[in-house]
C-alpha cells in the first residue's frame, strides 16, 4: 500500500496548462540516450518534463546527467540510486532477488559515486519519494518502483488490479507512472484510470533491441492518453567511450546487444521466458526458402 505516513510529504505540483508530459526514469548516467529522449520529446511537443528516479548508475557521468536533468525537468522523485547516493551507501538497494544480481548492481552504483559531486549528492537528498501533478486530466501520481515502495518491481506479468486501484484511490489520482523494472507497460484500471511503467532511458529492455523508452502522456479533460516512446541513439559510440573510461563489460554489453547481463536471474519466470523467446526470435536468422 501507499504508506499513509508519506501523504503529507508528497511533493505537490500544479500544471493546469500542461498538454503533453514526458516521464523519464532509469537513466543510469547514459547521457546520449537521455539527450536522444529529450530530443524526441521536444519534437513531440512535450511541455512538462518529469523524472521518476535512478538518474545515476553504471554508466558514470553522474554530474553531467544531473546537470542536464536539472536544467530541463520540473518534477523529480528519488529512486533507490538517489537515496543510496545521498546516504553514501555501497549498495544500490535495487531489491534484486538474486544475490549475484545484487552484487553486480552495487558495483555499478559505486562507480556512479566517482562522478558525483558533494553538491549534487546533497541535492539528491532533497528529493521526495512521491510527487503529484494536478493537470487538466486530473491528478497524476509519480513514483519510482511503486507508490508503496521505492524499490518495488512492478512487472506486467504479475500485476494485480487490486493494489493498483488502491494506490490510485488513496492518492486520489487518475493515473500513476513508475519505472525501476526496466520494462514499459500500460494497464487500464477500473474507472478509466491507468497504471503506467515508463520503461528506462539508460538501457534496452532485455529484448535484443538497442532502443530505450520513456512515457509521453497527452493531457485532456477526458483523461490521459499514453504513448510509450521507443528511441534510438548511437549506442556503439557511447559503449566505446565508457568502455575506455573503465566501465565493466557487464554494463557495456547490454547496450550493444540489447540483452541484459545483470538482473535476469531476478526476473519472474514467466517474464524471463517471454523475453528469452523474443531474444531468440530476433537473433536467429530467418531460414532461407531458396
Amino acid at each position: 500500500m501507499l504508506r499513509a505516513s508519506l501523504l503529507p510529504n508528497i511533493a505537490r505540483h500544479a500544471a493546469p496548462a500542461a498538454r503533453r508530459i514526458a516521464v523519464m526514469g532509469g537513466i543510469y548516467g547514459n547521457v546520449p540516450a537521455l539527450e536522444a529522449c529529450l530530443a524526441d520529446a521536444a519534437a513531440q511537443g512535450a511541455d512538462l518534463y518529469v523524472c521518476n528516479g535512478d538518474m545515476t548508475g553504471c554508466c558514470g557521468h553522474s554530474d553531467r546527467t544531473l546537470e542536464i536533468l536539472r536544467s530541463r525537468f520540473t518534477v523529480f522523485v528519488a529512486g533507490n540510486h538517489e537515496q543510496q547516493s545521498h546516504a553514501g551507501a555501497d549498495s544500490c538497494a535495487c531489491n534484486y532477488g538474486d544475490p549475484e544480481d545484487t552484487a553486480c548492481g552495487s558495483i555499478g552504483h559505486r562507480y556512479s559515486l566517482q562522478s558525483l559531486s558533494e553538491e549534487n549528492r546533497a541535492w539528491l537528498g532533497t528529493l521526495p519519494e512521491l510527487a503529484t501533478i494536478e493537470t487538466a486530466a486530473g491528478r497524476l501520481l509519480i513514483c519510482h518502483g511503486s507508490p508503496g515502495q521505492t524499490n518495488e518491481f512492478l512487472y506486467d506479468t504479475e500485476l494485480d488490479e487490486k493494489p493498483l486501484a488502491e494506490w490510485l484511490d488513496l492518492a486520489g489520482a487518475r493515473a500513476f507512472v513508475c519505472t525501476h523494472s526496466g520494462f514499459p507497460w500500460v494497464r487500464e484500471v477500473s474507472g478509466g484510470r491507468f497504471a503506467i511503467n515508463a520503461g528506462v532511458v539508460g538501457k534496452p529492455d532485455h529484448d535484443a533491441d538497442l532502443a530505450v523508452h520513456y512515457a509521453l502522456l497527452d493531457v485532456a479533460p477526458a483523461g490521459f492518453c499514453v504513448d510509450i516512446r521507443r528511441v534510438e541513439y548511437d549506442a556503439a559510440a557511447w559503449v566505446a567511450r565508457i568502455a575506455a573510461e573503465g566501465v565493466e563489460p557487464m554494463f557495456t554489453e547490454p547496450l550493444q546487444t540489447g540483452v541484459w547481463t545483470v538482473g535476469v536471474a531476478s526476473l519472474p519466470a514467466e517474464l524471463r521466458a517471454r523475453q528469452e523467446t523474443l531474444i531468440r526470435s530476433r537473433l536467429t536468422p530467418a531460414l532461407s526458402l531458396a
